[in-house]
């Protein structure tokens, strides 16, 4: 697993829209991972690991 509990990801949402979160829970499974985020536009997201785009090192 390459993410974890307090990382910031960016994600996908859909064919071309990008959020970006904090990682709140991590559900593992034996097919895949799939993470609970609070978006920092207000909402929060069940995304399967393959939707994740990348870890944020820094915010704006």
């Amino acid at each position: 697993m390459r993410y974890s509990r307090g990382d910031v990801v960016e994600f996908k949402i859909g064919s071309n829209e990008k959020h970006t979160g904090q990682v709140r829970f991590v559900e593992e499974d034996y097919n895949e991972n799939i993470f609970y985020v609070d978006s920092f536009s207000g909402w929060a997201y069940k995304v399967p690991e393959k939707r994740i785009i990348s870890r944020v090192s820094k915010l704006p």
